[in-house]
């Protein structure tokens, strides 16, 4: 006999975008989901203190982000300005 347990599956995050990729703040949001929850059946202490522990992960993840991007534009930049593609190295350091 086979004996099958299942735990709890969580519903998708889906984010969509016009105009561009997802922001930043979009980014965390998707990335803090996956990484921490909060129960609704905590002491409310325990809530409040992991809710603190959110924000302050929410807002690394923001900065990190933010570098990550700033980093993969200056590689993209450098590429364009190696390979002779002035005016794409421009166009890139006005984003």
């Amino acid at each position: 006999m086979f004996e099958l347990k299942t735990g709890n599956i969580l519903s998708p995050m889906v984010k969509t975008s016009t105009g561009g990729g997802l922001s930043n703040e979009d980014l965390a949001e998707i990335c803090l989901s996956k990484m921490l929850s909060v129960s609704d059946t905590a002491h409310p202490h325990i809530q409040e203190q992991a809710r603190l522990f959110q924000d302050r992960v929410r807002g690394l993840l923001f900065h990190y982000f933010n570098e990550a991007r700033k980093s993969e534009r200056a590689n993209c930049i450098n590429v364009c300005s190696k390979g002779g593609f002035n005016e794409a190295a421009s166009l890139l350091r006005r984003l």
